[in-house]
């Protein structure tokens, strides 16, 4: 699955593996903010017991 999502990157292999890194990370920094959020709005804040 991953070898055809690579092969579906448009260009050359260096820049494909160029592509591939920038989606990577970008795909990191989301899931970052996502649990972020999720962990702010969703999730129980502990403030139930004082």
């Amino acid at each position: 699955m991953i070898r055809r999502m690579f092969n579906a990157l448009p260009g050359p292999t260096p820049v494909r593996v160029v592509l591939a890194v920038i989606i990577t990370v970008v795909a990191f920094v989301a899931l970052m903010f996502l649990y972020d959020w999720m962990g702010s709005n969703l999730l129980d804040s502990g403030g139930a017991f004082s």
